[in-house]
C-alpha cells in the first residue's frame, strides 16, 4: 500500500514536468490579435518588423522607399524599381501583416488584361506557363478588372529573413523588368 501511494505521489509530482498539467490560460496568452513573438521588438503601435522592412529598404537605397503603419498589426511600404534593360519604373508595394505573418510584394498596375480583351486568352495562358517555370514570384489576374500583378509571398512565421526580404526586393524589379515587354506586346496583340 505504501508503495503504491509513492508511486501516486510521485507521478503527481512530476504531472507538470511531463506534460500531463494543463495551466489554465491567462489573458496575455496568444491569439490572432496577440501572436507570440520572440524575436523582435516593435515599437508600440507598430507592427512588429516594420522597423526591420524600412531599415533594410534604406540599407539598400530603394528609390522613394517609404513605411507606414495601417495599425498595430498591419503595414505598408512603397518603392520603385526602375528596369535596367527596359528603363521603366515599377512602383512596387510591400503590405506586411501580423496576423498572416507574411510580407506581400507586388508591382503595382503592372499589366491590363481586361476579361472581355482578344488577347487575354493569350496573356493568361503565357502567365500561367511563367508562374510554372519561376522560382520566385508569381503572376495573377484580377478578372474584375483586368489587372495583373507579379507578386511575391515571403513568410515572415518565425523571423524576419533580411537575405530573403533583400531578394525578393531585388527579384521582383528583376522579373518585371525581365517579362514587361514581352507580356506587353501580347496583351496588344502584337
Amino acid at each position: 500500500m505504501r508503495s503504491l501511494l509513492l508511486l501516486t505521489l510521485s507521478l503527481w509530482l512530476t504531472a507538470p514536468t511531463l506534460g500531463l498539467a494543463q495551466e489554465a490560460p491567462s489573458d496575455d496568452a496568444p491569439s490572432e490579435d496577440r501572436p507570440t513573438r520572440t524575436t523582435e521588438e516593435a515599437a508600440p503601435g507598430q507592427p512588429r518588423y516594420l522597423a526591420a522592412m524600412r531599415a533594410e529598404l534604406e540599407a539598400m537605397r530603394a528609390d522613394g522607399a517609404r513605411c507606414e503603419a495601417l495599425d498595430p498589426q498591419r503595414g505598408q511600404c512603397r518603392f520603385t524599381a526602375r528596369g535596367t534593360t527596359t528603363g521603366r519604373a515599377f512602383e512596387v508595394q510591400l503590405v506586411y501583416s501580423d496576423r498572416t505573418d507574411t510580407i506581400y510584394f507586388y508591382v503595382e498596375d503592372y499589366l491590363s488584361a481586361p476579361p472581355d480583351a482578344g488577347s487575354t486568352p493569350t496573356v493568361l495562358r503565357r502567365l500561367m506557363e511563367l508562374n510554372w517555370s519561376l522560382l520566385i514570384g508569381k503572376f495573377e489576374w484580377d478578372s474584375t478588372d483586368g489587372e495583373v500583378r507579379l507578386a511575391i509571398i515571403l513568410n515572415t512565421d518565425s523571423n524576419f529573413d533580411r537575405r530573403a526580404f533583400r531578394s525578393s526586393v531585388r527579384a521582383i524589379g528583376q522579373l518585371a523588368d525581365r517579362y514587361h515587354s514581352e507580356l506587353s506586346r501580347i496583351a496588344r496583340g502584337d
